[in-house]
């Protein structure tokens, strides 16, 4: 096993497994994960796959529920680009994004697990700060050509709309971030906390053309006294999702509810 001097490898892969569901392969020709990120790419095998995905959400892949498909693909998609930061800003490890290695199956109701590969050198840490943002800007600006290039894809498919489908990805990112550095528990050392806020200057770089750091409302309630909550600016439609008693119903952070009801979803959990 490769020498990880700033932090605890096998901890890495805890967190990325038990948060993320995402899995590092040393080698991806192992995997027993069916698809690679480029069948998203192929019209046959990415329909192939939305088919099978809207039919394990109850949706079918016609009208509104075929935009649903589209729009829950790129919130569950989001978990593993949540998992690619994590990895940067928590463990100096950049994680591959190329359509060969990273590879998924679907769970059985809807979602996804990952796996991927290690890139080959760690990131700078606080000694250079300035290459280490060089470096950090690098890995956002490649994500965001891989998401374009997958959203696009699945966009044709299912008829949603790309820029609802990076509000999803973009509010899952700026949560993450707020988790972060709102919890001492993750960031542990004042050290890790500046890794962490200076990558988050990156992400959410207002000045630069990504699609990375849109302008998100935070909940404020009087009788709030969590941890913060940002607001997606569109809803992932997840509330279309089953029936019944197996209704998703709209999720805490869903632009339809109102303060009251948002309130009371974050009492009851």
């Amino acid at each position: 096993m490769r020498h990880y001097p700033r932090h605890d490898y096998s901890e890495m892969s805890e967190v990325l497994q038990q948060f993320f569901v995402t899995t590092i392969q040393v080698d991806c020709d192992d995997s027993k994960y069916p698809f690679r990120v480029k069948d998203l790419l192929d019209e046959e095998k990415r329909d192939s796959i939305l088919r099978e995905q809207a039919l394990q959400q109850g949706l079918q892949m016609r009208g509104k529920e075929s935009v649903a498909v589209g729009t829950l693909f790129a919130k569950r998609y989001s978990v593993l680009v949540m998992a690619v930061i994590s990895a940067a800003s928590l463990y100096d490890t950049p994680l591959s994004i190329a359509d060969d290695a990273l590879r998924f199956e679907l769970n059985g109701s809807g979602g996804m697990r990952y796996e991927t590969q290690l890139e080959s050198a760690l990131l700078p840490g606080c000694g250079n700060l300035v290459q280490r943002r060089s470096e950090i800007s690098i890995l956002r600006d490649r994500l965001q050509l891989h998401l374009q290039r997958i959203f696009q894809s699945v966009a044709v498919a299912t008829g949603a709309s790309p820029k609802v489908m990076w509000t999803l990805v973009a509010h899952n990112v700026q949560q993450l971030y707020v988790r972060m550095i709102h919890d001492r528990n993750i960031w542990k050392t004042d050290l890790r906390l500046t890794h962490i806020q200076q990558d988050q200057s990156v992400w959410l770089d207002l000045q630069q053309d990504h699609s990375f750091a849109l302008k998100l409302k935070s909940f404020e309630h009087s009788e709030w006294q969590g941890p913060p909550l940002l607001i997606r600016r569109c809803c992932c439609l997840a509330y279309q999702v089953g029936s019944g008693s197996h209704a998703h119903g709209y999720c805490n952070s869903c632009p339809k509810l109102d303060s009251e009801s948002r309130l009371r979803n974050l009492l009851q959990q």
